[in-house]
């Protein structure tokens, strides 16, 4: 990706130019400045924009916005689905920050995040993670597993009932992330889980128990969660932890981020719970940012456009009052030597997908100059 491998990649180029598209209020923004992209020669800063196929495809999100500047909305949440530039939180954490830093939005809290390291994978640069115990991680891209994934994409087991986890959000972070209530994604109907405890010093006011979530109201805000578990009955031998939503109860933008490294169309697909999750948060934006795995090695484009579709249409079922954003994959090296023809391909499939379904598109392959088209097929 000709070296754009940090939150600079996708935040200079996306979290400006969306900005801008939301404070038009028109799905198809004007081209960002081009005095903040010099140190980036080979961007294309005139095909920077948000496309639009169908009749104003970001016009939901843009009336949520506007009613949340105009005082009119307490809340507005954006969920961006991905791989590791999501896990990492370069792009979503980049425009995370620019979204609520604007005082005409505000900060609603950090959103959906889960404990990475406690299962030895990389957590982004803003959250800490300090955890006891064995946990054992599930991703959704092993495909010779079927575990109870949620949005995250990924679950963290113990079954120790000594287990802890602490989740600091505050971590070399720009803005303040405390929270008043935590949400606990997990399998609230399984009998075999240990219940699972806040230990905050800040006392917890209330308890609420559904169906695949548990919400602690605390008594005071806290800069960090501090996770525990009790095993209350003789069936229970495991926790297995789902994914964790910090709020603050303030007026502004929750910004979830959820993406895993390597994950692919199918890899989505493959979670049970992606639709009770979704529904829970309630999003009044998707963002999709999939495809750089699929092409990786070869591309079935075919497959691609039926499986990327089927996941278009589960999150429309779930959410049928949310804009859909889907952005293409950029260009990148095959085997760190050659151009990969297939993210063009991608790219292409992506953007017949967008005029389909009616979504809006960021075209990421085109502004990084992606290599043309091949016109023959392999």
């Amino acid at each position: 990706m000709k070296n754009l491998t940090n939150r600079v990649a996708f935040g200079c180029l996306f979290g400006a130019m969306f900005v801008f598209s939301a404070f038009t209020g028109t799905p198809v923004s004007k081209p960002v400045p081009t005095a903040s992209y010099r140190e980036f020669p080979f961007i294309q800063q005139d095909k920077n924009r948000i496309s639009a196929y169908a009749d104003q495809p970001m016009r939901r999100f843009h009336t949520a916005l506007d009613l949340l500047r105009n005082g009119r909305r307490q809340r507005v949440n954006i969920v961006h689905i991905g791989d590791s530039h999501v896990q990492a939180d370069y792009f979503s954490g980049h425009l995370r920050e620019i979204l609520q830093a604007d005082s005409a939005f505000g900060n609603a809290g950090r959103g959906l995040v889960f404990p990475y390291t406690a299962v030895r994978t990389n957590a982004p640069d803003n959250l800490k993670i300090t955890y006891t115990g064995t946990w054992e991680g599930c991703r959704n891209i092993a495909r010779d597993k079927a575990c109870d994934w949620g949005l995250a994409g990924i679950t963290a087991t113990t079954r120790s009932p000594e287990a802890t986890l602490t989740l600091d959000p505050n971590n070399q972070t720009v803005l303040p992330y405390g929270f008043t209530k935590v949400t606990v994604f997990c399998d609230t109907r399984d009998a075999t889980n240990f219940r699972v405890e806040v230990r905050n010093p800040e006392g917890v006011k209330s308890t609420v128990v559904g169906e695949g979530f548990v919400v602690f109201e605390l008594k005071q805000p806290a800069a960090s969660l501090n996770l525990g578990f009790q095993k209350t009955d003789d069936r229970q031998d495991h926790f297995t932890l789902q994914g964790v939503v910090l709020d603050n109860g303030q007026r502004g933008i929750q910004y979830h981020a959820a993406g895993v490294n390597g994950a692919e169309v199918t890899s989505v697909l493959r979670m049970p719970f992606l639709e009770r999750d979704l529904g829970v948060l309630k999003p009044d934006l998707v963002i999709v940012s999939l495809g750089t795995n699929d092409a990786f090695k070869s591309l079935d484009a075919r497959a691609f456009k039926r499986n990327y579709g089927e996941l278009i249409q589960r999150i429309r079922r779930v959410c049928p009052d949310a804009s859909v954003l889907l952005t293409t994959p950029g260009d990148n090296l095959r085997g760190r030597r050659h151009p990969n023809p297939d993210n063009a391909r991608a790219a292409k499939t992506i953007a017949e997908l967008a005029e389909e379904t009616g979504s809006a598109l960021w075209d990421f392959y085109e502004v990084t100059i992606g290599w043309p088209l091949p016109t023959t097929s392999t």
